[in-house]
C-alpha cells in the first residue's frame, strides 16, 4: 500500500495556544552578532618540517669520501683538463703547465712566449707592485721564528712561475740575502743557529730562484741535515728541509746531505704520511705549511723518492679528492695573506690542479685520455 507523502501545507502543526494544549517551552533564540567588519590579519605560513634542512655542500662534507683505486698503470688525465690548463684565462698556469707537467723545454716556441707575457697574468699584474712593501727588513729579531707573510709571498710567486729575470723577484732575493746573512756567517763558522721556519723558507725561495749552488745556500743546506739527522727538530714535519735539500744540485750534495735526504725520505714514508688526518689530505697551496699532504708528496717527489706502500696509500687520498676529469678544488686557505685573492676557496683550481698532477706524474705517470 502506497504510504501518502505530506505536502507542506498538509503537514500537522505544532501544538499551540488554539488547540488546547500547553506550547512547548522553547528558549529564546539570541539576537544575532553584528558582523565583524575589521580586515582579519593575513594567515601566517605555514611551516614545513625538512627532514634535512643541512646544505647539500655540508652534507657532501661530512659524508665519508669513498675511496678511488688508483689505476694500474699511469694516472689518467682527460684532454678537456689538459685544455683547462693551458688556457689563456691563466696566463701563469699556462707558463707553469707548459714548463713543469709537459717539461717544454726553454727553446720551445709556446713556452717562451707563455714566459714573456707572465707579468700580464690577471693576478701577477696586481701583486707585483706590492711585493717591496711586503718584504721584511733587516737582521730577524728572532731566527727560529716561523715563517714570515713576506717570505711566504715571495715563495708563492716563485710557484707561481716567477724567477729572478723579473726585477721585483731579484730584489726580493737581494733582501733575503741580506736579512739572513749573520747566519750564512755562523754557520760558516761552524756555529749552530736554531733556525726556524723563516729560515727554511727563505732557502727555499732562493734555491728557486737560481741561488741553489750558491756557497751560502749550500752550507745552509750542510746545516739543515745535520739538525735534521740529530733529531733537534723531530717534531717538525720533514716536508720543508727535504725540499730545500733536494734543491742542492746532485754533483754538489755531501755525504751528509744525500743521507739527511735519505732519513727524511723513510720518516715521511714510515711516520708522517701513516699519520696524516683527514684536514691534512684537504688540498691547497700550502708555502710553507707542514701539515699539508699534498706538501709532503711533492717533497718525496723532488727527492726523486721511489713509490712504495705508504705513498701509493696517500696517492689514494689524493686521488679520492679530484673530480671525474682529474682536477682538484682549492680547499684550505692559501698559507698567506695576499693584497688580492688567488683563487677562491672550494673552486676547481688551476695550480693545486697543476701540483697534484705533478705529483701523480712522479709517482704513477700520466696518460691523456679522450685525445682525437
Amino acid at each position: 500500500m502506497e504510504r501518502p507523502s505530506l505536502r507542506p501545507a498538509e503537514r500537522p502543526a505544532l501544538p499551540g495556544p488554539d488547540d488546547g494544549t500547553p506550547p512547548p517551552h522553547v528558549a529564546p533564540r539570541p539576537a544575532a552578532r553584528p558582523a565583524d567588519r575589521r580586515p582579519r590579519p593575513p594567515a601566517a605560513p605555514r611551516t614545513e618540517v625538512v627532514a634535512d634542512a643541512m646544505p647539500a655542500a655540508v652534507r657532501r662534507e661530512i659524508r665519508p669520501r669513498p675511496g678511488k683505486p688508483l689505476p694500474a698503470g699511469a694516472f689518467p688525465v682527460p684532454l678537456s683538463t689538459l685544455d683547462w690548463l693551458l688556457s689563456r684565462e691563466s696566463i701563469a698556469a699556462r707558463y707553469v703547465a707548459l714548463r713543469d707537467l709537459l717539461h717544454r723545454p726553454p727553446k720551445d716556441i709556446e713556452r717562451r712566449k707563455a714566459r714573456q707575457v707572465l707579468a700580464r697574468d690577471a693576478f701577477l699584474r696586481d701583486v707585483l707592485p706590492q711585493l717591496r712593501g711586503m718584504l721584511p727588513t733587516g737582521a730577524p729579531a728572532d731566527v727560529a721564528a716561523a715563517v714570515d707573510p713576506g717570505t711566504a709571498f715571495v715563495l708563492l710567486l716563485v710557484e707561481l712561475g716567477c724567477d729572478a729575470e723579473m726585477p721585483e723577484l731579484r730584489h726580493a732575493a737581494d733582501l733575503l740575502l741580506a736579512r739572513w746573512q749573520m747566519v750564512f756567517v755562523d754557520i760558516e763558522r761552524g756555529e749552530n743557529p736554531a733556525v726556524g721556519g723563516a729560515f727554511v723558507a727563505a732557502c727555499r725561495a732562493l734555491a728557486l730562484l737560481g741561488y741553489a749552488d750558491d756557497p751560502r745556500l749550500l752550507g745552509a743546506a750542510e746545516h739543515l741535515a745535520r739538525r735534521r739527522v740529530t733529531s733537534e727538530n723531530a717534531a717538525e714535519s720533514v716536508a720543508g728541509d727535504l725540499l730545500v735539500l733536494a734543491s742542492v744540485p746532485e754533483e754538489k750534495r755531501s755525504a751528509a746531505v744525500q743521507g739527511a735526504i735519505s732519513f727524511c725520505v723513510e720518516r715521511a714514508k714510515s711516520v708522517e704520511l701513516p699519520a696524516a688526518t683527514d684536514e691534512s689530505a684537504r688540498t691547497g697551496i700550502g708555502v710553507g705549511d707542514p701539515s699539508d699532504l699534498l706538501e709532503l708528496l711533492r717533497a718525496l717527489a723532488a727527492a726523486g723518492a721511489p713509490r712504495s706502500a705508504p705513498v701509493r696509500d696517500a696517492l689514494a687520498r689524493l686521488a679520492s679528492r679530484a673530480d671525474h676529469r682529474a682536477r682538484w678544488k682549492l680547499e684550505r686557505p692559501v698559507g698567506v695573506r695576499l693584497p688580492v685573492p688567488l683563487e677562491r676557496e672550494g673552486d676547481l683550481s688551476r695550480w693545486v690542479t697543476l701540483r697534484a698532477l705533478g705529483v701523480m706524474q712522479h709517482f704513477l705517470g700520466l696518460t691523456i685520455t679522450g685525445a682525437p
